[in-house]
C-alpha cells in the first residue's frame, strides 16, 4: 500500500451535526468507472458511475449521476479511522462492482460488461459519521449503525 496517500476534503453532508459532536471520519475513494454493457436480450448502453470505496474494508456504494456526492475542501476534527487499501485495489474494487451490478438472474449469460476506471481519476477523500450514544449515524444518508456493525465494516 501506498504510504504517501493524501486524504483531503470530506463528503457534504446531508444531516448537519451539533457543535461539540463525536466524528469518525472514514476514509473513502470516489472513483469514476465508465461502464459499456451489451446484450442479446437488451440494446447497448454506455454510461458513467461512481463507485465510494471505503479504505478501511473495501466496502463498496455506486451512485447514479443524478445523486453524485460532493466534497467539501474542509475537513472536520474527528477520530481517524485507518487506511487499509491502496488507490489501486480500491480501483480494482470499483471495476468489480461495477460489472456485477445488475447481473441477476439467466438474461445475464447472454450480455457483456466492459469497465473502465482511471486510477488517476479517483479521489480520496473522507466520510463523516456521528457518534451519538451506543449507535454511529452516516452524515451522508442518515442511515444508523451499531457500534459492532460499523466494526464488521472496518474488517475486510
Amino acid at each position: 500500500m501506498e504510504e504517501d496517500e493524501v486524504f483531503s476534503g470530506c463528503i457534504e453532508p446531508a444531516h448537519e451535526w451539533e457543535e461539540g459532536a463525536e466524528l469518525v471520519l472514514q476514509p473513502v475513494y470516489m472513483i469514476p468507472v465508465e461502464v459499456f454493457r451489451t446484450g442479446f436480450f437488451s440494446r447497448p448502453t454506455y454510461r458513467t458511475v461512481t463507485v465510494v470505496v471505503d479504505a478501511s474494508g473495501g466496502r463498496v456504494h455506486i451512485t447514479r449521476e443524478a445523486s453524485l456526492p460532493r466534497v467539501m475542501e474542509t475537513e472536520p476534527e474527528g477520530l481517524r479511522l485507518p487506511v487499509n487499501l491502496s488507490r489501486r485495489r480500491a480501483v480494482m474494487i470499483a471495476e468489480g462492482a461495477a460489472v456485477t451490478e445488475g447481473r441477476e438472474g439467466w438474461r445475464s449469460l447472454a450480455g457483456s460488461c466492459h469497465v473502465l476506471a482511471r486510477e488517476e481519476k479517483a479521489l480520496a477523500c473522507w466520510k463523516a459519521w456521528i457518534r451519538s450514544a451506543s449507535f454511529l449515524i452516516d452524515s451522508t444518508s442518515g442511515k444508523k449503525v451499531t457500534l459492532g456493525e460499523m466494526l464488521g465494516l472496518l474488517l475486510p
